[in-house]
């Protein structure tokens, strides 16, 4: 390896995860360069190799208390720039299981804004570190091993018809779901990466509107969610900057709307309470529909290959793909962010960097396990799924289905399990002898006591909207 690659990382594309990858990895390498397939633009313009970019993105607390970490006032530029700070139960009007929840200030807050405004912010971080290089328009060819094929040591690229080879100690695979890294590491004589995936058929369907300023002391957010197996569509009204509403609808297994207006609209009205298509019939839209399909969630694990090539790791989107109607994918990316910089704090360089990559890549593994275990699980809620289910499966679904349920009136089981999915804290929090006993009081109180349902009064937008409920149990 030539010197000018000792000290130099490559990070395949310019995703989330390639960007956050990039920036962990200027602490400990003297240049790191991004090569990215697609141009990137300047702003908020729409890039290409992001089809999911035009529908509704958020922020888990887990990932966006990472991203202020690296990036130092992250959040506080993502408030100038026009996101809205939401209290996640108190400003969501949010329907699931057809129970309306109540609304209570629990202080773990959102920030709404589009992904492309979460791209920009990121990328003008990384362009003001020196250190860093973003090279778009290149197109990867192959990562470079030396002789013994035990090290990478570079790539193979071509930008404007030009082929070059740009030496590297550490070559990081961030390309997205698409990945070629498995196909590579079989020509060099790698076994083939062990994959699962969960099919589910998701699609979904966005439209920009202007906000209508009526709602604005009603709710910051309007979210219905199905209850799985029997219904699976479901429908947001997400504020973002500009003063405007990202309207996304869709689902499981063909559950989506076909791209024009009537049939759009339609499905908002067919979801379990009309109340989206109450409110945006009427609305200004300021866009296209815009579509996006993809077959479900998809697992590589590079971390079990018993033979694996130092300067090589994978990260993001080509090492897990996540379905994002659980909104995982991007605070997921930081979490793995975050594990690889744990591993390379204490390394003195990038060439100690570089040979501790099956290390680095058993963190990142560690951090995707339990969303991947989260989301395969809710996805098997459907017949239609394929894949292992246990002879305790059952339960967990029964449990997690009363734990919605006792949601919607507890303060304590909501503030529990807004945590969770929010990653802040561990899922065995939802087995604690206290949350156990509220989730079964309520079922046994429903159980003797008529059905709680306020589904009458979702076309007018009433139900329990108040911030101020007490916690009932």
């Amino acid at each position: 390896m030539t010197a000018e690659g000792r000290d130099h990382a490559v990070v395949i594309g310019a995703s989330i995860a390639g960007c956050l990858a990039a920036r962990v990895l200027a602490d400990r390498f003297a240049k790191v360069t991004i090569l990215e397939r697609h141009p990137i633009p300047q702003g908020t313009d729409s890039r290409k190799g992001v089809p999911q970019e035009n529908h509704v993105h958020l922020l888990l607390r887990r990932g966006k208390l990472l991203l202020d970490d690296l990036f130092p006032g992250f959040l506080r530029e993502l408030e100038e720039r026009g996101a809205v700070v939401a209290d996640l139960s108190r400003d969501v009007k949010f329907l699931h299981y057809e129970m309306w929840k109540r609304r209570f200030a629990t202080g773990i807050e959102a920030h709404y804004c589009s992904r492309a405004l979460i791209d920009d912010v990121i990328r003008g971080r990384l362009r003001r570190m020196p250190t860093v290089e973003m090279v778009d328009e290149a197109l990867v060819q192959e990562p470079l091993a030396d002789d013994t094929k035990r090290r990478i040591q570079g790539v193979r690229y071509v930008r404007k018809g030009e082929t070059r080879v740009l030496p590297a100690a550490l070559v990081v695979d961030a390309s997205g779901r698409g990945s070629k890294a498995g196909a590579w590491l079989q020509e060099l004589g790698y076994p083939l990466v062990e994959r699962a995936a969960v099919e589910t058929d998701l699609g979904y369907t966005t439209r920009l509107y202007q906000r209508r300023p009526e709602y604005a002391d009603q709710w910051k957010v309007l979210l219905i969610l199905p209850r799985p197996p029997g219904s699976r569509r479901m429908g947001v009204i997400s504020p973002i900057e500009g003063d405007r509403w990202m309207v996304t609808t869709g689902g499981w297994f063909g559950e989506y709307p076909a791209p024009n207006e009537g049939a759009y609209l339609e499905f908002l009205r067919s979801l379990s309470v009309p109340d989206i298509y109450h409110v945006i019939k009427d609305a200004k839209p300021l866009s296209d529909i815009f579509t996006y399909r993809m077959k479900g969630g998809l697992r590589r694990h590079y971390e079990r290959m018993d033979r694996f090539p130092e300067g090589f790791l994978v990260m993001g989107d080509a090492l897990c793909c996540f379905n994002p109607l659980y909104s995982q994918g991007m605070s997921v990316c930081a979490m793995e962010a975050e594990a690889l910089r744990r591993v390379i704090a204490p390394l003195p360089d990038g060439e100690s960097v570089a040979r501790s990559v099956r290390s680095a890549q058993r963190a990142i593994a560690e951090a995707v396990e339990p969303s991947w275990g989260m989301a395969r699980s809710e996805d098997l809620r459907f017949p239609e799924t394929e894949g292992e289910r246990s002879s305790l499966l059952w339960l967990q679904h029964w449990y997690g289905a009363q734990l919605v349920r006792a949601s919607a009136r507890d303060r304590r089981v909501v503030t529990t399990l807004l945590k969770v999915v929010n990653l802040m804290e561990e899922g065995s929090q939802l087995q604690r002898p206290e949350i156990v006993l509220r989730v079964l009081r309520a079922w046994m109180r429903n159980l003797i006591t008529k059905p709680f349902n306020v589904l009458s009064g979702s076309g007018s937008g009433s139900g329990f909207s108040g911030s101020g409920a007490s916690d009932v149990v």
